[in-house]
């Protein structure tokens, strides 16, 4: 199981979508050159202004990472940031709690997903145990979703922060999955677990490699 990852958003400028778009893709096809990357998504909020981007990526370990933050997708981000993007990418170390992953067979350059969720929510700071324990427990309730293929629960390091990341085949499932069982506990525990109500961003699979 993946253990750290990186969660990196990258706020285009207007001008620059369809080069953005293709500098992603061509980041596709370097991944295989990075062994020890375990998972990697590239993915487009869905109605975002400014028009908003993001690398999320899994490591066994931090080995994998920090060979990743010195390879060539890195590399290739930091030399063209100032042309591609409004405002320096800020690297988001995460560790991953927990995931659940289904590979889909022949899942193309997309792994079989089209549609994600970006799910960020504090916690409470006498709470923050309670919440990590709840997203170690959610797995049974993701593992009964089949249209959810790849969950990941991440935490921030250093904060109060934790996250959920997560990819569906379609619409339909991640419309099952926001009406499902787990959005409905982190939802329902709010008041009581975390500061604010949690932040989710819609998402378009533009890449993926599992």
């Amino acid at each position: 199981m993946s253990s750290v990852g990186l969660f990196v958003p990258l706020v285009a400028k207007p001008s620059q979508t369809e080069a953005i778009n293709d500098f992603l893709n061509a980041g596709y096809t370097l991944v295989p050159s990075e062994p020890l990357t375990r998972e990697w998504f590239a993915v487009k909020y869905e109605d975002s202004n400014p028009p908003t981007y993001a690398l999320f990526d899994t490591f066994a370990a931090e080995e994998g990472r920090q060979a990743h933050l010195t390879g060539q997708i890195a590399k290739a981000l930091m030399d063209n940031a100032s042309v591609l993007l409004d405002v320096s990418p800020e690297i988001g170390h995460v560790n991953v709690l927990v995931s659940s992953v289904k590979p889909i067979k022949e899942g193309g350059p997309t792994a079989g997903v089209t549609k994600g969720l970006r799910v960020l929510f504090t916690a409470k700071s006498d709470k923050v145990d309670v919440v990590r324990d709840f997203l170690k427990s959610a797995i049974p309730l993701v593992e009964a979703e089949p249209e959810t293929t790849y969950w990941y629960a991440l935490e921030f390091p250093g904060t109060n922060t934790f996250g959920v990341v997560d990819f569906f085949p379609d619409d339909t499932g991640r419309g099952a999955h926001v009406a499902g069982k787990v959005a409905a506990a982190l939802f329902g525990s709010a008041e009581e677990l975390l500061t604010g109500a949690p932040e989710l961003v819609k998402l378009d699979v533009i890449a993926a490699k599992v």
